[in-house]
């Protein structure tokens, strides 16, 4: 076959989250996730989708408030891990920018893989199609030697294939979903909550100091806000970097939607168990406190010291609820 187009791939939307005029799914990587399963499946839960993968209890911030906090994780763990806890066994080919001699194999390697999930009517998640951000590949012309694409927002875009792997940043990352694993919901439940735990605790990896994850990151977050607010009080705003602004929305509307999702989540598995329920209730704590910094960034609101300073104190609020969370959900481990 020489080319294949995927046809009618509708770009998710949570409806239920935005009836609550939640953000929904944020995270470019799962929203293609979610784009991919709804097309394989022809629906989704969304809630059970966030959970899952622990995305919904992971948090990013970087000391300056650099977007790529939401990309320095470590994708050959987490990324296929996703897919598996979405019920399906994780088709995965990575090429990190230090293993040069790997290229031209692993591309090769990728291309393949590729190729065969769009015969099987399934969309690759690949990284830095359009941005450094995840985007969907949705077909292939082999003719042209171009993939059909959506980028991280759903719009439509094209890569040449030479530049997989090679589109501004030097990394290969390729997932895809294969075939079903039959993975029990207790079993997903289990590593979603353990998973939960390590990264609140900060034993996943993160590039340390410079990017902070896990409990302390709502420190970096809040500890951010303040000095924003130090600059604004002092007149210096033209001293800040044009798009703090659009930074500052983007982490609000990561941590946000996905405290939302954990809400939903706990509460949805938790089946009359003790502990889930007080953790849900924790994460309903901490996506209450989160609201405030998305209402504020999400809108063009005028910079202002005191409201800065009183959305680090809601940031700071999080915290606390979510270790309690966290607490809750070690006992839940403890006792299942």
């Amino acid at each position: 076959m020489k080319s294949n187009l995927l046809e009618n791939i509708k770009w998710y939307h949570d409806a239920n989250a935005e009836a609550r005029q939640e953000p929904g799914i944020y995270h470019s990587f799962l929203k293609c996730l979610a784009t991919a399963l709804s097309y394989i499946e022809g629906n989704l839960d969304p809630v059970a989708l966030m959970g899952n993968s622990a995305f919904a209890f992971r948090i990013f911030i970087n000391e300056k408030m650099c977007p790529s906090a939401m990309s320095v994780f470590d994708f050959s763990t987490l990324l296929p891990a996703a897919i598996e806890q979405a019920g399906y066994q994780a088709i995965y080919i990575a090429r990190y920018w230090n293993e040069t001699q790997q290229e031209a194999a692993k591309q090769a390697e990728a291309h393949a893989a590729i190729v065969e999930g769009i015969n099987r009517s399934v969309p690759a998640i690949v990284w830095d199609i359009a941005a450094a951000e995840w985007g969907l590949i949705t077909g292939y012309d082999l003719e042209n030697k171009t993939y059909h694409a959506l980028s991280h927002n759903g719009q439509p875009a094209q890569l040449p294939f030479e530049k997989l792997g090679h589109n501004g940043i030097n990394i290969l990352s390729v997932t895809i979903p294969g075939t079903a694993n039959q993975r029990p919901r207790s079993e997903r439940l289990h590593n979603a909550v353990r998973a939960a735990v390590h990264h609140a605790e900060q034993k996943e990896w993160m590039d340390r100091p410079q990017y902070q994850d896990g409990l302390p990151a709502y420190d970096l977050w809040a500890s951010l806000l303040e000095k924003w607010a130090m600059i604004a009080e002092a007149g210096r705003e033209k001293n800040l970097n044009p798009e703090i602004r659009d930074f500052a929305t983007y982490y609000a509307g990561h941590h946000y939607s996905a405290r939302c999702y954990a809400r939903e989540y706990l509460k949805s598995m938790a089946n009359g168990n003790e502990w889930m329920l007080k953790a849900a209730s924790c994460y309903e704590d901490v996506a209450s406190a989160l609201k405030p910094v998305w209402d504020y960034f999400s809108q063009a609101n005028p910079i202002n010291a005191n409201k800065l300073n009183s959305l680090s104190a809601d940031i700071k609020r999080a915290k606390i609820a979510e270790a309690e969370g966290i607490n809750f959900l070690k006992k839940y481990l403890n006792n299942v």
